[in-house]
């Protein structure tokens, strides 16, 4: 019996940053609709400068990979 001591893990499929950061700018604003009327427009902020930096990351990580690559995924079915 042979005894297989190297496995590797699989591997775990990344999440881009720009998706984490958007994905939490929606939590102060979820946040907001429960807060007292006080801390709303604060919420609301963090929510929208979050926003803005998972924006800037997306934008920066396309003009990064070029376009090209993105020309090809979206066409690359109609050919």
């Amino acid at each position: 019996m042979s005894r297989n001591t190297n496995r590797s893990t699989p591997s775990v499929p990344r999440t881009e940053s720009w998706v984490r950061v958007l994905f939490v700018a929606f939590l102060p604003v979820v946040a907001a609709l429960f807060a007292p009327e006080a801390a709303r427009i604060a919420l609301l902020a963090v929510g929208g400068i979050a926003f803005l930096v998972g924006f800037v990351l997306m934008i920066r990580q396309s003009r990064r990979a070029g376009t090209d690559g993105l020309r090809q995924l979206v066409h690359s079915d109609s050919e």
